[in-house]
Formats: structure tokens, sequence, C-alpha cells
């Protein structure tokens, strides 16, 4: 069914909301949990070994905002809080006016967006001759990400993708929209609404990492369960399957390396969030330590179920197969531009050069997965950041 429909039914949205999944880092004053991203990560595993797509959905709808408390307050008395969007294309175009921005543009790959309360979208500012403003930060564009109600947007049923098909990944557009500001995120890095650690790094892009070992670990159940399986009259492969050593070694090795992964994962996300709950900042090596492990477990997870799925020969080629649902899944998941293995150079720069003077050197900053602020800008932190005069 939710192959099919290409969304999660609204008895699973439910479910997800009231026991707390989708309101996990929502902040406690706002009824939300407020998890430690360790657990929160063991559950979406768990979650992702049972369904990818249901999976990936609690990778997004974590409650997390960047709203005004009154603007929050205003909202959860009515109905319920559940956000997607695309945070990284800037397809938007925002102009500061008096009390908020009008807003124009469209966006991809908006996964979660069929059950969404309201959506978000990353605007480049753009003054009222039509340029892009930029940040005195670090001299990139002026990025805002408002926070769209769901009425003022148009739904466009675009996502029919190879994997995660029950995702509802499709495109949205807003045409020139009123924002207020208080549900709008006005200073990107540079500002934090509710001063929960949650909110100062990318823990929810790490669940990339625990959805890919959810599906690396369902596909190593689902291949061994097909070991066990009756030989039919004249399927000799069959009959071997169970008892064949080398089927044997690779099981071995996967799960050495879906647990050596999630110890990998959660010894940096456990550091990291003991960092964020000290400091203002997470220590800069752990935040390049999040980028290498996301992308490396994912792309180690995608191989293991790779290998796994090989093996099963014919069994995991027909529509309806569990295996053959979880390598869909997990090649589609993979292909993620946030942990595209092309993230790593910036990775491998830090390493190469932290210890030069001056150093580290990452030249593709723009692009980098390793969540700002860098090095090169420590001398513009303490830059006060105040949006271009609004106009009535």
């Amino acid at each position: 069914m939710i192959e099919n429909e290409r969304r999660v039914p609204e008895e699973i949205t439910d479910a997800l909301y009231e026991c707390g999944m989708y309101r996990a880092f929502l902040p406690k004053e706002l009824g939300g949990l407020e998890s430690h991203p360790v657990d929160w990560l063991e559950a979406v595993e768990a979650l992702s070994h049972i369904n990818g797509s249901v999976g990936w959905l609690c990778m997004l709808h974590t409650g997390q905002t960047w709203a005004s408390r009154d603007a929050m307050k205003r909202i959860l008395a009515d109905e319920r809080w559940i956000i997607a969007g695309n945070g990284g294309r800037a397809g938007g175009v925002a102009r500061a006016v008096e009390g908020g921005y009008w807003v124009s543009g469209r966006w991809p790959f908006s996964s979660g967006s069929p059950e969404a309360t309201h959506l978000f979208g990353l605007c480049v500012l753009h003054d009222d001759d039509g340029n892009e403003v930029l940040s005195p930060k670090d001299g990139a564009p002026w990025f805002v990400v408002p926070y769209f109600r769901r009425e003022d947007v148009t739904l466009y049923d675009t996502w029919d993708g190879l994997g995660l098909r029950g995702t509802g990944s499709g495109d949205f557009s807003v045409d020139n929209v009123f924002v207020p500001a208080e549900m709008v995120d006005e200073r990107g890095i540079w500002g934090i609404t509710y001063g929960t650690p949650h909110e100062k790094g990318p823990f929810i892009q790490a669940a990339h990492s625990a959805h890919a070992i959810g599906l690396a670990t369902a596909a190593m159940e689902e291949l061994i369960k097909q070991t066990h399986l009756k030989a039919r009259r004249g399927s000799y492969r069959q009959l071997r399957f169970a008892t064949d050593e080398n089927l044997h070694i690779k099981i071995a090795t996967a799960d050495a390396r879906i647990r050596s992964c999630r110890l990998f994962q959660n010894d940096v996300l456990t550091r990291a969030f003991a960092s964020a709950q000290e400091n203002r900042y997470i220590d800069y090596e752990l935040r390049v330590l999040m980028a290498e492990m996301n992308t490396f477990i994912v792309h180690e997870m995608r191989e293991v179920v790779n290998s796994l799925f090989l093996e099963s020969g014919v069994g995991g080629v027909f529509k309806g197969s569990r295996l053959g649902r979880i390598y869909r899944d997990m090649s589609t998941a993979a292909n993620h531009i946030i942990i595209a293995q092309n993230q790593q150079p910036s990775v491998g720069a830090y390493w190469m050069t932290k210890d030069m003077e001056g150093g580290p050197f990452i030249e593709n900053i723009e692009m980098s997965a390793i969540y700002p602020p860098h090095p090169q800008f420590a001398d513009r932190a303490n830059i006060r950041v105040e949006l271009p005069t609004r106009k009535k």
C-alpha cells in the first residue's frame, strides 16, 4: 500500500505523532521530547528496518522549529506541527518588508509534504532592485527559510522514484506569499531560538546513517530467511544455500560492518551532543566527524545491501519482494546530495591541513557537508547580523 500510494497512510502519521517520534526534537516547552540524538537514532534505525519510507520520514518530521515561541504556541493550540520542505536548494526569492517577507519559489524533493501542516524552502534574500543580498558573516548569499502554511502552498505529484516510494517527495511552490518574520529563519546558523542543543548542529542529518543501518540489518535478516526456505523440486542451489561457506563469510562480514558503523555513529553523536550542551558551536573537529561519519556509513551500508542482494539470486527481483524493496530504498537514499561521496574532499582537506599554520584549509566551503561556521571565518563571529531596512 505504501509503495503504490507513494505516501504513508494517515494511521501511521497519527501513530508516529502521538508516540512522540514526530516531536522528538520539538522543545519541551512546546510539548516536545528533546530526545537525545542517539536514542532517537535507535528509533529511526528500528523503523527503517521495518520500512525504508517510514524511517526516512522519521528522519525529517522531528518537530524541530525556528518559529517564535508565540507563533508556535498559537499553531499548537489548534493543530499538529509536522513540517516538510527543502533546505538544500535555494529555489525561492524573498524580499524583506515591514513585518515579514514576500516570497515566491518552487522546491523539489519535499519528502513528507502530503501530511505536512507547514512547509519550508530555502530562499535567497533580494533587495528591492532584484539584487542578491550578501551576508556580512561569510560573504555568501543571505539565505532565509520561511515556514509556509499548507493552504498557501501548491503541491505537485512529481515523486515516482526507484526507491523510498512512500515518502511523498514531490515538488511544492508558493506564489507571492507573505510570511511574517516570526515564521522565518532569518539568521541561519548565527542565531538560535530556543537554546536547545539540537539547534546547534546537523543532528537531523545524522539520521541518514541510522536509516542506512536499519536497511542493512533488514537486508541481512531477509537473506537469512531465504536460506531457510524449503527447496523446490530441482532447485539444487536452494539445497546448498544455507550451507554455502562463502555466504557464511558474507553474512559475518556484513554483521561486522553494521556493528562497526553503529558504534562509529553513536560515538560521534554522543560527543557532538555533549559539545552542543556546553558550547554555542559544536567543536569543529566533531562537526567534521559528523560529516565524515554520515557519508561513510551510508555508502558502507549501500555496499552491504548490494552484496546481500546479489547473493539472493532471483529471490529479490520480483515485485513485492522485501529484499528488492530494501535494495531500491538503499540505492535511492545513498544518492541524496547531503551524503554524496563528493562531500568527502572537505573532510580529507581538514585532516591534511588542520595542523598547518593558519589551517585548516577547506576550499569548497559553500558545498561542504561540514556544518558551519568554519575556522576561516572565526574573526567574523562577532559581526552583528542585521537585516536590510524593511520597507513598508
